[in-house]
């Protein structure tokens, strides 16, 4: 940096004038520093409501996806456990625990229905408090939306004694 500041500042006077097609110099470009960040004083905090907003619908949008897709696997689970119960027997032993034959197609299904089934409720109840927090939190933007609307109307200031907007 201090290199590059060091050679702007040995250029010689020829190279910062440039001659216009009318033969006249145009000035010297200024050593000042440029910066490209924008003006942010005229933003209005509508347009962050609004982008939060929109980010918040997303939010709820994508979880309220994940609801739908746990409780479509705990369904799928519920339905390959229930055709795998069915493929079994239970045998009641007098004086003795009962015991439970499976064909092949019940010793695959009742597990995988299970696992299924298992994973599909804890997805639920995640996927479900998850649901609750972003959509309060999307609540609380349009509540703040809204309360900024109406504190902005016109209204009688009884302080100043004038109508202010």
């Amino acid at each position: 940096m201090a290199l590059a500041l060091g050679l702007l500042a040995t250029r010689p006077a020829i190279a910062q004038q440039s001659a216009t097609p009318h033969g006249q110099a145009e000035p010297a470009p200024s050593s000042t520093i440029v910066t490209t960040a924008p003006n942010q004083v005229g933003v209005s905090r509508q347009v962050y409501f609004d982008y939060d907003l929109a980010e918040a619908k997303e939010r709820s949008k994508r979880v309220r996806n994940g609801l739908i897709a746990t409780s479509a696997v705990f369904g799928v689970g519920v339905i390959l456990g229930a055709a795998g119960w069915s493929q079994c027997e239970v045998i009641q032993r007098f004086n003795q625990s009962d015991d439970l034959f499976c064909n092949r197609a019940g010793d695959v299904l009742v597990p995988l229905g299970g696992t299924f089934l298992a994973f599909g409720a804890i997805g639920m109840i995640t996927t479900g408090i998850m649901l609750g927090v972003r959509n309060k939190q999307k609540r609380d933007i349009e509540r703040d939306m809204r309360r900024r609307y109406y504190g902005t109307r016109f209204h009688w200031d009884v302080e100043a004694g004038r109508f202010v907007f």
